[in-house]
């Protein structure tokens, strides 16, 4: 009897436990679901009544600035905190605040926008101060996210590799970045890298926009950067842009090709480890240890967040492009960016930040 009990139809088909499960088995295993979903509920009513601090580790007034407060203004109702403040907590650069997030309780009440790319930078190239492992954090998910781009000026005669190796041939080709140990800066070397002809990576600009001004007078015959500044300077005709660095085209560039496809294919593996961490992007983590079901909460309360109607309307109007993945696939994004990372990428960065 209690063998044909446990026989139940699934699209108008009887099913029977599987050979080598018993029925006492399969009671056990269908016993967890609800005491599961009772357990993540229970996880969910965590924050009711609560307070979510959303910590943004730079001043007030900047994108990050900008993108933290729009995540808090509806992601608090989506988790259904009582409400989610957002404070700022500037200082060396974001470690300040990672570091306390790393060390604060894992209870899920105070969650921080993090620059990815920047954090893993710091971590693997030795930056004083750092008391976090990039991996170890509990992502929720990633709230924008564009991929670098290589470019030149826009009265260059640098179109393609054997361009770049001729002007290597007669003088030094200028690589422009802002200070040392930037993400533009490890680009800049990983770029003065795969194109294989003297160059040199010029420092001291305070900004993109001062570096793509002086690749608009000729000062400079590259310049690696996300997309955004890039086509910001094209509109202002100081620039012209040639790649995609990566190993994929950008959806919204078709004609860039990935610069995978243009250099050696020996160089693959650095090319792909920092796609992986640019991709990363600007991604919203918890502290380490957090429960999985609670971790859910947060990841499910930020995905109908960046997915409702009011988000995205707001992030129009501030000129804030949405560009969200999942909590899973920034960790695995993160994961190939700090487990994969080849030793002459770890070299580079650790180069980065000791010169």
């Amino acid at each position: 009897m209690a063998g044909t009990f446990f026989k139940q139809a699934e699209n108008g088909r009887a099913f029977a436990p599987a050979k080598g499960l018993s029925t006492l088995s399969l009671v056990a295993a269908l016993a967890l679901v609800p005491l599961t979903a009772a357990r993540a509920a229970d996880e969910c009513a965590f924050f009711k009544d609560k307070t979510v601090e959303l910590v943004v580790p730079f001043s007030a007034g900047g994108g990050f600035d900008a993108y933290g407060r729009m995540v808090a203004k509806y992601m608090g109702d989506e988790l259904g905190a009582a409400n989610m403040i957002v404070r700022n907590q500037p200082g060396a650069g974001g470690l300040l605040a990672t570091n306390q997030t790393w060390a604060a309780k894992p209870d899920g009440l105070r969650i921080q926008l993090i620059a990815a790319s920047g954090m893993i930078a710091a971590e693997f190239g030795g930056a004083a101060g750092v008391a976090f492992k990039t991996n170890g954090f509990s992502w929720i998910g990633r709230v924008s996210g564009e991929p670098d781009v290589i470019a030149t000026g826009p009265d260059s005669p640098i179109k393609s590799l054997a361009d770049i190796a001729k002007i290597g041939g007669e003088r030094t080709v200028r690589i422009g970045s802002t200070g040392l140990g930037s993400p533009q800066y490890i680009t800049a070397r990983l770029l003065a890298t795969v194109i294989e002809t003297k160059s040199q990576v010029i420092t001291g600009f305070s900004g993109a926009p001062e570096v793509f001004a002086s690749l608009g007078r000729g000062d400079l015959d590259l310049f690696a950067s996300s997309l955004s500044a890039a086509e910001a300077a094209e509109k202002a005709q100081t620039a012209r842009t040639l790649w995609v660095f990566g190993t994929e085209r950008e959806p919204s560039r078709p004609e860039l090709a990935p610069l995978s496809e243009v250099v050696d294919a020996k160089f693959l593996p650095l090319i792909t480890v920092q796609a992986s961490v640019t991709a990363a992007g600007r991604a919203l983590a918890a502290p380490p240890g957090i429960a999985p079901e609670r971790l859910q909460c947060l990841r499910d309360a930020f995905d109908r967040t960046v997915a409702s109607t009011a988000f995205l309307d707001e992030s129009r109007q501030l000129n804030r492009p949405v560009e969200p993945l999942s909590g899973k696939r920034v960790a695995e994004l993160i994961k190939t960016a700090t487990e994969g990372a080849p030793k002459e990428y770890l070299d580079l960065l650790h180069e980065s930040f000791t010169q």
